[in-house]
């Protein structure tokens, strides 16, 4: 009896820590939140551009990952907000914490991508990246979608200053409403792939992750690792009055990794 006991034990031992790194790549809701970010660019004293980005780790190397057009917006005064514990805003200046400070971004060259490379000696920022990025492995990176049926979920952030007590994203479930399919993008007018979300975006959600098998609080349908799918484009409407969200499929940012 006790080596059978014995036995158990060490099976436990092997499973759990199986278990707890199935656990490490089911992302919830307050992650993925933590791993989304706000760029924001003041223009004036009344208006700003804003746009969403998600920090993801790769090889050891922390980016911000958002939409090529809300890249070419932020100049050298750009802020990037962080959500902190308690929604509390963490604002950074984005050329102290980027390793070009010339604020170089390396943009796809048909997409609606963009990518920056971050490099800080400040401690905690580096804690915080290290907590909160998104590692690219659960970047999905084939032309596949999920079932239409399955639960998509975005993030963006409501129009802000930067005197805010506190600071949160906006979550949104979607499903899927296509397949790919060869499109105008809306900033450049050239070509480029995507596919459709069955709710429209919000301003401030361009360049967001969308992400499929995220953790609900409640119930929970999805795989055992939660997968970046693509990126927030913006918003298609038509005459009718009918919008979807745009997404531009995740399979173009491995191409942003390459040399």
């Amino acid at each position: 009896m006790r080596s059978f006991a014995l036995v158990i034990i060490a099976l436990a031992m092997l499973i759990v820590p199986q278990l707890t790194q199935a656990n490490d790549l089911l992302w919830d809701e307050d992650r993925i939140s933590n791993a989304t970010v706000l760029l924001y660019q003041k223009l004036d004293n009344a208006k700003a551009s804003i746009g969403s980005g998600t920090i993801l780790s790769r090889d050891g190397k922390y980016y911000i990952l958002t939409a090529s057009h809300v890249s070419k917006q932020m100049k050298k005064d750009a802020k990037v907000v962080l959500r902190l514990k308690g929604d509390k805003p963490s604002i950074l200046d984005l050329f102290k914490i980027s390793k070009d400070k010339s604020l170089k971004w390396k943009q796809h060259s048909v997409a609606d991508i963009a990518i920056i490379e971050l490099e800080t000696q400040d401690k905690s920022i580096k804690t915080i990246l290290e907590d909160y990025a998104f590692p690219a492995e659960l970047i999905h990176g084939r032309k596949e979608l999920p079932t239409h049926g399955a639960d998509l979920t975005f993030l963006g952030y409501p129009i802000v200053d930067m005197e805010m007590e506190h600071f949160s994203p906006l979550i949104f479930t979607a499903y899927l409403s296509s397949g790919l399919i060869t499109q105008t993008r809306a900033d450049t007018k050239t070509k480029c792939n995507f596919y459709y979300l069955s709710v429209p975006a919000a301003q401030g959600c361009s360049g967001s992750g969308v992400y499929f098998s995220v953790k609900k609080a409640t119930l929970y349908y999805g795989g055992s690792k939660t997968l970046m799918i693509g990126v927030v484009h913006g918003t298609q409407s038509d005459d009718t009055g009918g919008k979807l969200a745009a997404i531009t499929p995740s399979y173009y940012i491995s191409e942003l990794f390459k040399d």
